[in-house]
């Protein structure tokens, strides 16, 4: 396996991360500037590949300034307390709402196990940051790079600790515009059990309106921002809608995932070409959207 660097511009490098020699899942982004900034560290089992594509675009572990997570899922955030072992003068900088889980570990990783299962046990478990080395992001909370600000605009729905940070005229999304598959130009949703529908198309739509050129998904890759948002927003909506009508129709996850994968186009390449680990995610995203009816319909 071999960590190749692109480089984006001149002021951004990118690579793929390689969990456990799966391609194409989490993509990682360091911005240069007088500050050196990483865009999140991927899960602890990839920390060796992480230091090597760190090494591989230029730069010491010493050089990072800033390690930044969209949010602390283990697949963005795991690794965080590895890489800020090594990282000596680095600064953790994450939602305010994560900042105890960052630094006290022990319910992150219970919870993450409870959710995640095997998974959980795949990605590794968490290290806790000292709370000295973390800086709390609130919304409009600005960064300051050197010649560039990257600027915190919370974009919960995916989570309530999530984050899209904005760079001139792009953003690093993490999960909040879904998973983004180049090779069909499309995005699909990624929505966990505790999914709030109502705040990520609010996400989306405050996304919409910042003129981006670039946006930079962590699953994966870079994707240009004309059309995009519309498309996302469009294919929250049908899952959602098509999830609604099974519930109605008394069908579990897996039949509304077959229907989904009848009915958006491109959906089922995702399967195709990624194997079962694909799968169960589109499941897990149906059970989450479920679990948010479930819920608005025992408040109502």
């Amino acid at each position: 396996m071999t960590i190749d660097i692109n480089r984006h511009n001149s002021k951004l490098f990118w690579f793929d991360l390689q969990p456990n020699e799966e391609r194409e899942f989490i993509t990682i982004y360091i911005i240069v500037d007088e500050k050196i900034t990483l865009i999140e560290t991927g899960p602890a089992c990839s920390h060796k590949n992480l230091v090597e594509g760190i090494n591989k675009a230029g730069f010491t572990l010493s050089d990072i300034d800033f390690i930044v997570p969209t949010h602390i899922h283990l697949d963005h955030f795991g690794g965080g307390g590895h890489i800020m072992e090594v990282c000596e003068n680095a600064k953790a900088v994450v939602h305010p709402n994560a900042v105890y889980h960052v630094s006290n570990v022990n319910k992150w990783w219970s919870g993450s196990l409870d959710f995640l299962g095997d998974v959980a046990e795949l990605y590794g478990e968490p290290l806790p940051i000292p709370e000295e080395r973390i800086m709390s992001a609130e919304d409009g909370f600005e960064l300051d790079l050197g010649v560039s600000m990257l600027n915190a605009m919370h974009t919960p729905g995916h989570a309530p600790h999530h984050i899209t940070w904005i760079h001139n005229k792009s953003a690093f999304v993490g999960d909040s515009l879904g998973l983004w598959y180049p090779e069909i130009d499309k995005a699909f949703p990624v929505t966990p059990g505790y999914y709030r529908h109502d705040l990520a198309l609010q996400s989306i739509n405050s996304m919409s309106k910042l003129n981006l050129e670039e946006i930079f998904y962590t699953h994966f890759g870079p994707r240009p921002a004309t059309g995009a948002f519309q498309q996302t927003l469009n294919e929250f909506q049908a899952w959602m809608s098509i999830v609604e009508d099974g519930i109605n129709k008394s069908l579990n996850s897996e039949e509304i995932l077959d229907i989904l994968f009848l009915t958006q186009d491109g959906l089922k390449l995702t399967d195709i070409k990624h194997g079962i680990h694909q799968r169960n995610t589109h499941l897990g995203s149906v059970e989450g959207m479920m679990s948010c009816i479930k819920r608005k319909n025992e408040k109502s």
